[in-house]
């Protein structure tokens, strides 16, 4: 007369099989959510970003130095070399730098690899980037004369 359901062995014995099976899957889900969150890219954008933060008054006073000067940088990649256009305030070719940098991807997964800048001609320097993925890179430039010193950074695409 009663459906099967009201058999309350049948409901007991239900029971010990779905309320663990549910827990079960709730420690899944979160043992992969901090899986996922510890194997992943941590999100720093700078290696110390809280003493960064702590100093930043002194970044800002070293970009407005840096800016007073007015060298400019235009940073591209062609044929497997990173080439840095280096100019002064009135646009004529900067000579006798001392460039270095260091070649990053920004989503992680390859290691920093730094960069020696050689002289290519009035302004014009190379080095040569051996890109083991495509994708976005960053070149983070630093240009040294004289005790003058400049950062500059440029991102571009290896197709």
């Amino acid at each position: 007369m009663f459906p099967p359901f009201a058999d309350k062995s049948f409901r007991d014995r239900w029971l010990w099989v779905v309320f663990p099976l549910m827990f079960l899957v709730v420690m899944a889900a979160n043992g992969a959510l901090v899986y996922f969150a510890l194997s992943s890219w941590p999100g720093l954008a700078y290696e110390n970003a809280s003493e960064r933060g702590r100093k930043f008054n002194q970044v800002l006073a070293e970009e407005e130095k840096e800016s007073a000067l007015g060298w400019r940088f235009e940073i591209g990649y062609a044929d497997g070399r990173v080439v840095v256009a280096a100019l002064d305030r009135a646009g004529q070719p900067l000579t006798d730098l001392e460039l270095a940098g260091t070649l990053v991807r920004p989503l992680g997964g390859v290691a920093n690899r730094p960069l020696t800048f050689r002289p290519a001609g009035p302004g014009r320097y190379e080095t040569p980037a051996d890109l083991p993925l495509k994708g976005q890179w960053e070149v983070r430039l630093l240009a040294q004369r004289m005790g003058e010193r400049v950062h500059d950074a440029a991102r571009f695409m290896a197709r």
